[in-house]
Protein backbone atom coordinates (compact mmCIF):
# COMPACT_ATOMS: atom_id res chain seq x y z
CA UNK A 1 0.00 0.00 0.00
CA UNK A 2 2.87 2.40 0.71
CA UNK A 3 3.99 2.35 -2.94
CA UNK A 4 0.44 3.31 -3.90
CA UNK A 5 0.55 6.18 -1.41
CA UNK A 6 3.80 7.46 -2.88
CA UNK A 7 2.41 7.25 -6.41
CA UNK A 8 -0.83 8.97 -5.42
CA UNK A 9 0.84 11.79 -3.51
CA UNK A 10 3.39 12.31 -6.26
CA UNK A 11 0.49 12.84 -8.66
CA UNK A 12 -1.17 15.22 -6.19
CA UNK A 13 2.05 17.22 -5.66
CA UNK A 14 2.49 17.67 -9.41
CA UNK A 15 -1.19 18.56 -9.77
CA UNK A 16 -0.97 21.02 -6.88
CA UNK A 17 2.03 22.73 -8.49
CA UNK A 18 0.29 22.87 -11.89
CA UNK A 19 -2.97 24.26 -10.47
CA UNK A 20 -1.19 26.89 -8.37
CA UNK A 21 0.80 28.04 -11.40
CA UNK A 22 -2.38 28.39 -13.48
CA UNK A 23 -4.22 30.20 -10.71
CA UNK A 24 -1.37 32.60 -9.91
CA UNK A 25 -0.94 33.39 -13.61
CA UNK A 26 -4.56 34.54 -13.68
CA UNK A 27 -4.26 36.36 -10.35
CA UNK A 28 -1.27 38.27 -11.72
CA UNK A 29 -3.69 40.14 -13.98
CA UNK A 30 -5.65 41.54 -11.04
CA UNK A 31 -5.12 45.01 -9.65
CA UNK A 32 -4.05 45.56 -6.05
CA UNK A 33 -7.59 46.69 -5.29
CA UNK A 34 -9.04 43.50 -6.76
CA UNK A 35 -6.58 41.31 -4.83
CA UNK A 36 -7.73 43.00 -1.63
CA UNK A 37 -11.45 43.20 -2.41
CA UNK A 38 -13.75 41.30 -0.05
CA UNK A 39 -14.94 38.30 -2.05
CA UNK A 40 -17.14 36.79 0.66
CA UNK A 41 -14.83 33.85 1.40
CA UNK A 42 -13.75 32.88 4.91
CA UNK A 43 -10.42 34.74 4.59
CA UNK A 44 -12.27 37.49 2.69
CA UNK A 45 -9.83 38.37 -0.10
CA UNK A 46 -7.78 36.57 -2.72
CA UNK A 47 -4.57 37.82 -1.11
CA UNK A 48 -5.58 36.74 2.41
CA UNK A 49 -6.75 33.33 1.19
CA UNK A 50 -3.51 32.73 -0.73
CA UNK A 51 -1.49 33.75 2.35
CA UNK A 52 -3.55 31.38 4.50
CA UNK A 53 -2.77 28.48 2.18
CA UNK A 54 0.93 29.27 2.20
CA UNK A 55 1.04 29.56 6.00
CA UNK A 56 -0.88 26.32 6.46
CA UNK A 57 1.51 24.50 4.14
CA UNK A 58 4.55 26.01 5.87
CA UNK A 59 3.28 24.80 9.24
CA UNK A 60 2.51 21.31 7.95
CA UNK A 61 5.86 21.09 6.17
CA UNK A 62 7.62 22.02 9.41
CA UNK A 63 5.68 19.36 11.32
CA UNK A 64 6.48 16.70 8.74
CA UNK A 65 10.16 17.60 8.79
CA UNK A 66 10.25 17.71 12.60
CA UNK A 67 11.25 21.38 12.60
CA UNK A 68 10.46 24.01 15.19
CA UNK A 69 7.13 25.53 14.12
CA UNK A 70 6.91 29.10 12.89
CA UNK A 71 4.88 31.55 14.91
CA UNK A 72 2.46 32.31 12.08
CA UNK A 73 -1.25 32.59 12.71
CA UNK A 74 -3.44 31.10 9.99
CA UNK A 75 -4.89 34.52 9.18
CA UNK A 76 -1.58 36.40 9.01
CA UNK A 77 -0.81 38.41 5.90
CA UNK A 78 2.88 37.65 5.49
CA UNK A 79 3.03 38.81 1.86
CA UNK A 80 1.17 41.94 0.81
CA UNK A 81 2.55 41.83 -2.73
CA UNK A 82 1.38 39.05 -5.05
CA UNK A 83 4.78 38.76 -6.73
CA UNK A 84 6.52 37.76 -3.47
CA UNK A 85 3.63 35.52 -2.44
CA UNK A 86 3.71 33.78 -5.83
CA UNK A 87 7.45 33.13 -5.50
CA UNK A 88 7.08 31.74 -1.97
CA UNK A 89 4.16 29.55 -3.09
CA UNK A 90 6.10 28.11 -6.02
CA UNK A 91 9.18 27.46 -3.87
CA UNK A 92 7.12 25.62 -1.25
CA UNK A 93 5.37 23.58 -3.95
CA UNK A 94 8.80 22.43 -5.19
CA UNK A 95 9.90 21.56 -1.63
CA UNK A 96 6.71 19.53 -1.10
CA UNK A 97 7.22 17.70 -4.39
CA UNK A 98 10.84 16.99 -3.45
CA UNK A 99 9.80 15.68 -0.04
CA UNK A 100 7.44 13.17 -1.66
CA UNK A 101 9.90 12.18 -4.37
CA UNK A 102 12.66 11.55 -1.83
CA UNK A 103 10.50 9.64 0.66
CA UNK A 104 10.76 5.89 0.72
CA UNK A 105 7.31 4.29 0.28
CA UNK A 106 7.32 3.03 3.89
CA UNK A 107 7.55 6.64 5.17
CA UNK A 108 3.94 7.31 4.15
CA UNK A 109 2.81 4.92 6.91
CA UNK A 110 5.00 6.58 9.57
CA UNK A 111 3.35 8.67 12.22
CA UNK A 112 4.09 12.36 12.67
CA UNK A 113 3.79 13.74 16.19
CA UNK A 114 3.28 17.46 16.59
CA UNK A 115 2.07 20.09 19.03
CA UNK A 116 -0.81 22.40 18.18
CA UNK A 117 -2.28 24.88 20.66
CA UNK A 118 -0.82 23.01 23.60
CA UNK A 119 -2.07 19.59 22.56
CA UNK A 120 -0.07 16.75 21.00
CA UNK A 121 -1.40 14.95 17.93
CA UNK A 122 -0.08 11.87 16.15
CA UNK A 123 -1.18 11.15 12.59
CA UNK A 124 0.21 9.08 9.72
CA UNK A 125 1.99 11.03 7.00
CA UNK A 126 -0.44 9.83 4.33
CA UNK A 127 -3.37 11.38 6.23
CA UNK A 128 -1.50 14.66 6.68
CA UNK A 129 -0.66 14.79 2.97
CA UNK A 130 -4.30 14.02 2.10
CA UNK A 131 -5.32 16.99 4.24
CA UNK A 132 -2.71 19.30 2.69
CA UNK A 133 -3.87 18.60 -0.86
CA UNK A 134 -7.57 18.69 0.04
CA UNK A 135 -7.05 21.99 1.87
CA UNK A 136 -5.29 23.39 -1.20
CA UNK A 137 -8.16 22.40 -3.49
CA UNK A 138 -10.74 23.83 -1.09
CA UNK A 139 -9.20 27.30 -0.85
CA UNK A 140 -8.01 27.33 -4.45
CA UNK A 141 -11.69 26.89 -5.33
CA UNK A 142 -12.55 29.92 -3.22
CA UNK A 143 -9.89 31.99 -4.99
CA UNK A 144 -11.15 30.75 -8.36
CA UNK A 145 -14.66 31.85 -7.40
CA UNK A 146 -13.41 35.30 -6.37
CA UNK A 147 -11.42 35.55 -9.61
CA UNK A 148 -14.53 34.68 -11.60
CA UNK A 149 -16.61 37.26 -9.71
CA UNK A 150 -13.98 39.94 -10.38
CA UNK A 151 -13.20 39.19 -14.03
CA UNK A 152 -15.65 36.67 -15.44
CA UNK A 153 -12.60 34.45 -16.12
CA UNK A 154 -12.88 30.76 -15.36
CA UNK A 155 -10.01 28.28 -15.21
CA UNK A 156 -9.93 24.55 -15.83
CA UNK A 157 -8.32 23.49 -12.57
CA UNK A 158 -9.95 20.09 -12.18
CA UNK A 159 -7.59 17.20 -11.56
CA UNK A 160 -8.77 15.40 -14.72
CA UNK A 161 -7.45 18.22 -16.94
CA UNK A 162 -4.03 17.84 -15.35
CA UNK A 163 -4.16 14.05 -15.62
CA UNK A 164 -5.01 14.13 -19.32
CA UNK A 165 -2.12 16.43 -20.09
CA UNK A 166 0.59 15.33 -17.65
CA UNK A 167 0.03 11.69 -16.72
CA UNK A 168 3.40 10.84 -18.31
CA UNK A 169 5.14 12.74 -15.49
CA UNK A 170 3.84 10.74 -12.52
CA UNK A 171 2.26 7.57 -13.90
CA UNK A 172 4.07 4.30 -13.33
CA UNK A 173 4.74 2.21 -16.45
CA UNK A 174 2.09 -0.43 -17.11
CA UNK A 175 3.19 -4.02 -16.88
Amino acid sequence: MSTSFKHYFLMMAYYNQWANQKLFAALSNLTEAQLNQDGGAYFRTVLHTANHLLIGDILWFERIRGLEPSNYALDDLIYTELKQLKQARFELDVRLLDLIMQSEPIKFDHFIKYLRRGQFYTEPLHEILAHIFNHQAHHRGQMHSMLHALTGESLELDLIFFQREYSHIYRLPQI
